[in-house]
Parts: C-alpha cells; sequence; structure tokens
C-alpha cells in the first residue's frame, strides 16, 4: 500500500466523517503520518466528499498504483527516505527499508 494506490475501507469507524465501510479512495499524500494515510473519497460524478486520515491496518488495497519508490522519494518532504511511506507484507516502512511496527499487521507493536 502506498502513494496513489485504490483502496477500500474495512471498517464503519469514519462514518462520522462521512466514509462508511466499503468505501473506496485514493491516497493521496506520499507519507504515512501517526499510522495513518491521507485519502480522499469522490462520488460517481468525480466530487471529492471526503478527504480524511485513514489508520493503515482500517484499508486494504483494491488497485495498486504504478508509482515506484523513486517517485515516492520524489514526493516526501525533504525528499528523505527515512519518513514512513509505505505498507508491505503488514509492515510500515520507509525507503530504507526500516520496519517501524516489530509484528506484521499489528501496527502498534
Amino acid at each position: 500500500m502506498k502513494w496513489l494506490d485504490e483502496v477500500k475501507v474495512l471498517t464503519d469507524k469514519y462514518r462520522s466523517e462521512g466514509v462508511k465501510k466499503g468505501a473506496v479512495g485514493t491516497i493521496i499524500l506520499s507519507e504515512i503520518r501517526s499510522d495513518k494515510y491521507e485519502v480522499v473519497f469522490s462520488d460517481k460524478d468525480g466530487r471529492d466528499y471526503a478527504e480524511i486520515e485513514i489508520f493503515v491496518g482500517d484499508l486494504e488495497v483494491i488497485k495498486s498504483s504504478f508509482v515506484s519508490d523513486r517517485d515516492i522519494l520524489e514526493d516526501l518532504p525533504g525528499h528523505d527516505p527515512a519518513w514512513w511511506c509505505k505498507v508491505e507484507d503488514g509492515y510500515i516502512l520507509n525507503l530504507k527499508g526500516e520496519r517501524k511496527n516489530k509484528i506484521p499487521y499489528d501496527y502498534n507493536s
């Protein structure tokens, strides 16, 4: 899971912000902040109805973007490879390959 991926929300806990379980959106920032991605949700007519931060564990990739690590690095603040930016095999990773969580899929470990 990374920048510009299409993702689905797996829970109803964002309902108060207008995002229901099963809603599909796009990750719009290259970095992960507080274990959350910024995701935008649009109506069928293309109008955005929500732009919120969603916990990585509450998202599932529907369609992977073709964004490369180089593209992500170019978009990261200060082009810093130490920023958390993607989720692979249950780990929050930076571009150095360092893991933020110690146990896969347990994003609080």
